[in-house]
């Protein structure tokens, strides 16, 4: 219990006083990825989510559906407890509908952390008087492949498109065999997940897929993520001298992250770098033995997963950080960690990324290794862009305040009550 229980530190302690005007409405965040169990940054960002809410006298239980059924772990505003985990998107939402007819958990909002469960919080919430809103934090009920979604065109295309492109999705055989039983999954999801009460989308990029989909705008209200303060790091001393450029990805190892696009740019670097793969995911055998077929052992180097202390290690060292996603990816939390550890970035254009960071990074073509393999070597060889990007950094992360994005979280939570 002890390794799980360390992730109430910032909850106020028993008999802490709260603020006066502490609302009084109560929330219940249901994911399927918290840690100390978790596979990404999503994990991360709800944990800040809840901690925020608590550190404010909100009382906020989490249901996490990533780990073994365990009794209640206890603070002064709100339990967390874990259960088993599904990896279907029905499993998902069986086990999660069960516990809540079960609990009849003490409530008015229910938040979806991602989207994976939310038909079943919007069948209980719809039967109980339960408002029900989802962080739109992946593109789960409106695509099927995420690394070929095209923005402002996939969002409309018909159940047998969908089925047909769940089918080109890059992945081992197991998983192709499986994409008929996901694309069920995902026609009912995408009907389900409709209803909802309200949505927060992380970015502009997201809010529009959505849009794109046919969701109410009325009902989506645009939240960012927020930064991890722990994290902020002081500047150190340059000690590139005399070693190779050290460029890092951080994040899980699936197609729509891009890694193909960015090991392949990497090959058309010249000598005198090398680059840290940190992660996991179904996609890491292919891009190993990609690396195998290119020659490049030894310059490209996956970590495999790592603790979120031990990861800053790699940040600490790098030179620059990718980001190279295929997808539209809503808000990555690896940007907020690259910036707090002031990392000049590259960035793909597509998705939020370029339009977050503006200044505090270059941008390349998506899906482009010759425009990345540029651009990464023009970051790599110029030490003034590299410094004026960072600096930009500064006031881009300020934006991103749990302060500030909290106030927006919980005049959100106070406009689906009123």
């Amino acid at each position: 219990m002890e390794s799980i229980t360390k992730w109430h530190g910032h909850c106020p302690s028993k008999g802490a006083s709260l603020p006066s005007n502490t609302p009084t409405y109560r929330i219940l965040v249901i994911t399927p990825d918290y840690p100390p169990r978790y596979t990404g940054g999503c994990a991360f960002s709800c944990q800040l989510l809840v901690e925020g809410l608590r550190s404010r006298g909100i009382r906020t239980d989490v249901w996490a559906f990533n780990g073994d059924p365990s009794p209640p772990l206890e603070s002064e505003t709100g339990d967390t407890v874990y259960f088993r985990t599904s990896p279907t998107l029905g499993g998902l939402n069986r086990l999660a509908y069960r516990e809540l007819r079960r609990r009849a958990p003490e409530c008015d909002i229910i938040h979806v952390y991602n989207t994976q469960q939310l038909p079943a919080a919007v069948r209980y919430g719809r039967s109980k008087g339960k408002k029900v809103t989802a962080t739109l934090n992946n593109l789960a009920p409106i695509c099927t492949n995420p690394s070929d979604y095209v923005e402002g065109e996939c969002a409309s295309c018909r159940p047998l498109d969908s089925l047909a492109c769940a089918m080109r999705r890059p992945g081992p055989l197991r998983m192709r065999a499986f994409m008929p039983y996901h694309w069920l999954q995902f026609i009912w999801l995408h009907r389900r997940s409709r209803r909802a009460d309200g949505y927060i989308a992380l970015s502009e990029a997201t809010r529009q897929c959505y849009l794109d989909a046919g969701y109410d705008p009325d009902r989506i209200r645009l939240v960012p993520n927020m930064y991890d303060p722990h994290l902020r790091t002081d500047p150190s001393p340059s000690t590139n001298v005399g070693r190779n450029r050290v460029i890092l990805y951080v994040g899980r190892l699936e197609p729509e992250k891009g890694l193909q696009v960015l090991i392949k740019a990497f090959a058309l670097l010249t000598e005198g770098s090398v680059l840290y793969i940190v992660g996991k995911g179904s996609y890491e055998p292919q891009l190993k033995q990609m690396v195998s077929d290119m020659g490049l052992e030894g310059r490209v180097i996956f970590t495999g997963f790592m603790e979120k202390e031990e990861i800053g290690r790699y940040y600490g060292m790098a030179d620059v950080f990718v980001h190279p996603a295929l997808w539209p990816e809503p808000f990555p939390r690896t940007i907020l960690e690259a910036l707090s550890h002031r990392l000049p970035m590259l960035v793909s254009d597509s998705g939020s990324s370029a339009a977050i960071l503006g200044k505090a990074a270059l941008s390349f073509t998506n899906g482009d290794e010759l425009d990345l393999a540029k651009k990464l070597q023009l970051l790599l060889d110029d030490d003034m862009i590299r410094h004026l990007t960072a600096q930009a950094g500064e006031e881009v992360l300020r934006r991103y305040h749990p302060d500030t994005v909290m106030t927006q979280i919980m005049e959100f939570y106070g406009s689906l009550l009123s």
